[in-house]
């Protein structure tokens, strides 16, 4: 049985994506501080941790294009233990299987762009590259949506937001 984790640490390095024979993973690595009053030496105490993520397929593609090092996160995933041994030593590292991961949005601000997928797509790619405006409720690349739930034209504010149809 696994654990499943969520952590909150910085990214430490950029995010390596590389080609499995079966997929793409992206791994990287995330310190976690954990601060405290030690009351004995009666001064302020830190440790740092440092946790091996590894993400597979569509998600691995997506941390390598929008994560950085620096950048906060929070992972949620699988946690798993590795033992091997080097330079005569036994070494004990714990790594996670991520499932999610974003940026930790109490520590900043991010802006979210949907994967596009299916054929609407290539049918609305089309259409802008033709210089065409894409059917209407198209703009979120869902046939049908209604016009009201579209979004909103260019430099409208956010009180000109229309009310959906009952």
């Amino acid at each position: 049985m696994q654990s499943t984790v969520t952590l909150f640490g910085n990214l430490v390095d950029d995010v390596r994506l590389r080609e499995t024979p079966s997929s793409r993973v992206a791994n990287f690595r995330i310190a976690m501080n954990d601060r405290w009053f030690d009351k004995r030496l009666e001064r302020w105490a830190e440790r740092t941790t440092y946790i091996n993520v590894s993400a597979w397929r569509q998600l691995a593609e997506n941390l390598a294009a929008s994560l950085h090092k620096g950048q906060p996160v929070v992972v949620f995933g699988r946690l798993r233990q590795r033992e091997f041994e080097r330079d005569g030593q036994r070494v004990t590292v714990y790594e996670v299987d991520a499932d999610v991961v974003g940026h930790d949005l109490s520590r900043g601000s991010a802006v979210f762009a949907r994967n596009a997928r299916g054929p609407q797509t290539s049918d609305l790619s089309r259409a802008s590259s033709a210089g065409e405006d894409a059917a209407p409720g198209d703009a979120w690349g869902v046939p049908g949506l209604p016009d009201a739930l579209d979004p909103p034209g260019p430099g409208a504010a956010p009180d000109d937001a229309v009310e959906p149809a009952a």
